[in-house]
């Protein structure tokens, strides 16, 4: 028999994580784990859901950060004016996971939580610098970097008397920023390339940012010797130039890092249109 926890507040959560134990499942959307109760893959002794609570269902602006609660769903984020407004790689991520019913259910908290290293979410929070905000049974929140907790595909630093319950992003000020995904097929795949772009411009110049990979190795992967190069360039005047320097450090990269299991002459080769299209997008915005 399962049992099947659903607070309504904080207090509440406090009390029903006192009570989980290494079998218990957090449930959110239930897109994944749904499927896996379906088919009899695991069997928990303690369901948690927690998108009653008023702090995992908001998105707010607060004290310099963008904060995105645990249970906010891919459709909320890819509409939310904040984040288009400050983030819009992490819209344009949320609008590529799956289908509609899939958005229309699936939350950030079980995107991040899955540890997929083809997660469409998790090289933007990474590029992002994001932190999860974890609230554990002894009453206390705490903020982790989401470098430090994803530990690897499938795993991540939580215990069992643990939950997500938001994610807080620091605001970048004159930043631009777009997310592309290439798969086999367009909405319903799983990624084979995630390309996360962030700029922080002045007139057009770059000055800083980050380029951030997802769906080539076990985690995200940061273009850091690409990004060198693109230091001073005009977004504009620049843009072949630009593009260029980053194909060529991506599929080198690629072709060193990424197992052969995991298509990595083809990713190598389908780069240059990724980039393209990417950086003609942002150039624009």
């Amino acid at each position: 028999m399962i049992n099947y926890y659903t607070p309504k507040n904080l207090e509440e959560l406090y009390s029903s994580l006192k009570n989980m134990t290494s079998k218990s499942k957090i449930i959110g959307g239930g897109t994944d784990l749904g499927i896996c109760l379906n088919k009899k893959i695991i069997n928990p002794d303690i369901l948690l859901y927690i998108g009653n609570i008023k702090e995992s269902k908001e998105i707010n602006l607060i004290n310099n950060f963008l904060e995105i609660g645990s249970s906010v769903t891919h459709t909320e984020i890819e509409n939310s004016e904040l984040i288009l407004k400050y983030f819009k790689c992490l819209a344009e991520a949320s609008e590529n996971v799956g289908s509609l019913q899939i958005r229309n259910n699936g939350t950030i908290g079980g995107n991040i939580g899955n540890a997929s290293p083809a997660g469409d979410l998790i090289p933007v929070l990474y590029m992002l610098d994001a932190l999860v905000t974890i609230v554990t049974s002894k009453k206390e929140i705490i903020d982790i970097s989401i470098k430090d907790f994803i530990l690897g595909p499938g795993k991540i630093k939580l215990n069992s008397n643990e939950v997500i319950l938001k994610f807080k992003i620091p605001l970048k000020k004159d930043y631009r920023s777009s997310f592309m995904k290439l798969g086999s097929r367009k909405k319903l795949t799983i990624s084979r390339i995630g390309l996360s772009i962030g700029l922080v411009l002045e007139n057009n110049i770059i000055k800083n940012g980050d380029i951030v990979v997802g769906a080539i190795s076990l985690k995200p992967i940061s273009l850091n010797k690409a990004f060198n190069y693109l230091i001073d360039k005009n977004l504009t005047k620049d843009l072949e130039y630009i593009k260029e320097v980053v194909f060529k450090n991506l599929s080198e990269t690629i072709l060193e890092i990424t197992p052969e299991k995991f298509d990595k002459n083809y990713k190598a080769y389908a780069t240059k249109g990724i980039v393209d299209d990417i950086f003609n997008k942002i150039s624009k915005l």
